[in-house]
């Protein structure tokens, strides 16, 4: 006897595997630099080339400054183990609170959203960073998520180092 699954079976299956959001993550950072040091650096998206290596080329479709800091549209082409993709985001960056999102316009993305929160600490900085992000693709989904603690560690690591050669390295004391 062949067995058979309802169609009705089969898409609740399928939507309750995409509704589980497995490409988010989280990471806080407490760091030995200024707030505003930190923002700037966040926010200079235009420079993220000159430290991500796998940022191949960004390009500013739009940049605005407003009283509390600026808002942009930038076009990413990015190279990852193979593959490479371009996207565009926008970038709203709110000097007085310390905050920078950025969300998807278009790309091979489903859904992506990060943010960065930079508020003072007695000893330098708290950065609270979180990521969310769904590819349209399966292939490049499953890349993903088998990479990303790897991939969130690298860009983690490069403005860490970006920090240090940008407003000196942190002395052991601090």
């Amino acid at each position: 006897m062949r067995m058979r699954t309802s169609r009705s079976c089969a898409t609740h299956a399928r939507r309750s595997w995409r509704d589980v959001d497995l490409s988010a993550h989280k990471e806080t950072l407490d760091l030995p630099y200024r707030p505003e040091d930190l923002f700037d650096l966040a926010a200079g998206v235009e420079r993220y080339p000159d430290f991500i290596t796998w940022i191949q080329s960004l390009k500013l479709l739009s940049s605005e400054t407003t009283d509390d800091g600026r808002r942009c549209r930038a076009e990413v082409s990015v190279g990852f183990k193979g593959f490479s993709e371009t996207f565009v985001t926008d970038v709203d960056a709110r000097r007085s609170t310390g905050m920078i999102d950025v969300s998807l316009v278009r790309g091979p993305f489903k859904k992506l959203s990060n943010t960065w929160r930079i508020s003072a600490q007695p000893s330098g900085s708290r950065v609270d960073f979180a990521i969310q992000f769904e590819f349209r693709n399966f292939v490049l989904q499953a890349l993903a998520d088998a990479n990303k603690r790897y991939a969130v560690k690298r860009v983690i690591d490069c403005f860490i180092a970006e920090a240090g050669r940008r407003y000196g390295k942190p002395t052991p004391s601090a």
